[in-house]
């Protein structure tokens, strides 16, 4: 009796697991990058699901680079995150960089120190390092 009941306990767990992991891919899927476009207006991205992110040069509020070893980012190291108000922001994964030409428009922004973001780029995942902010800019 105690061996069925570990059967079914260790089936159960796989069975959970591999939910999980079914999930995970899921959401990953739906977050690709399916059309990425960066330019002297902004950048968008448009996400496999259908869903957009936007956000304007003169937006842009905060630069982030977040590093990551897990989640739907992992596979591109993690993402550039242009961090509008609460209703925009663009993510540009890492592996994008040189391919958009977004390092070209950051320099533009007042005071972008291309050190401080060659410096976040080289930190080992998982991390999060604020980049650049908007002088006198209220968080969104």
């Amino acid at each position: 009796m105690e061996l069925v009941w570990f059967v079914l306990l260790t089936a159960g767990l796989f069975a959970a697991l591999a939910v999980l992991r079914n999930e995970r891919r899921r959401r990953a899927r739906r977050a690709a990058t399916v059309e990425l476009t960066v330019d002297a207006l902004g950048a968008r991205r448009v996400l496999a699901d259908g869903r957009e992110e936007r956000v304007d040069w003169d937006e842009v509020r905060e630069v982030d680079v977040v590093r990551a070893r897990s989640g739907p980012h992992a596979a591109s190291g993690g993402v550039l995150m242009l961090a509008g108000d609460a209703e925009r922001g663009c993510l540009v994964p890492l592996d994008r960089l040189d391919t958009t030409g977004v390092v070209e428009h950051l320099v533009r922004l007042p005071g972008f120190d291309t050190a401080a973001l060659v410096a976040a780029l080289d930190r080992p995942a998982p991390s999060r390092t604020t980049v650049w902010s908007r002088a006198g800019a209220r968080p969104g």
